[in-house]
């Protein structure tokens, strides 16, 4: 009888944690790649830059999102963005979820603006924003986690996925990009 307990309680919790895992679309918290990974090289469908800025996987022990060791980091040319593409199913309501921290601003708040995006559609006419957060004078060198809810509408089922800063100079830190189904 307890081998029959213990079976059943093994397998609803196996159940359980496959459950979970389908419902976790991205989950990228950069701990399993090495330091100083090109994130713009990694293997198609990974992810993708805008602007000439590079992306790089740097570790700091205890300095990431949450005291994790390592998170991304944009080089600092003007218009730093990183994207990720991923089609979503219609109907369905998903949570983008994503830690950013800015640095290198001396001290000017100006300087620490940033935006978090979900959208859909290439080119200002063709956009649909499903949801965004957009930072005016952050905290330089704190970490702020942003929660994206949105519901995927007919005909924008193909989504981008954004974290993106605009002042030269300027460091975008990025860590726990996740994306997630209700």
């Amino acid at each position: 009888m307890k081998h029959i307990f213990a079976i059943l309680i093994l397998l609803f919790t196996f159940n359980v944690s496959i459950q979970a895992q389908k419902k976790v679309k991205i989950n990228q918290n950069f701990e399993n790649l090495e330091r100083g990974t090109d994130l713009l090289t990694l293997a198609k469908g990974k992810f993708g830059g805008w602007g000439k800025s590079t992306w790089t996987v740097t570790e700091k022990k205890g300095k990431g999102f949450n005291n994790s060791n390592k998170f991304a980091t944009s080089g600092d040319a003007a218009n730093a963005t990183l994207v990720k593409y991923t089609n979503l199913e219609v109907g369905a309501a998903y949570v983008f979820s994503v830690a950013v921290k800015i640095t290198n601003t001396g001290g000017q708040s100006w300087k620490s603006n940033y935006s978090v995006k979900a959208f859909s559609g290439k080119g200002k006419d063709d956009t649909h924003m499903y949801a965004k957060n957009d930072v005016k004078a952050g905290q330089d060198n704190k970490w702020e986690k942003h929660n994206l809810k949105f519901t995927v509408i007919e005909g924008r089922k193909n989504v981008v996925l954004q974290a993106y800063r605009r002042t030269k100079g300027v460091l975008l830190h990025v860590d726990d990009f996740k994306l997630v189904k209700k």
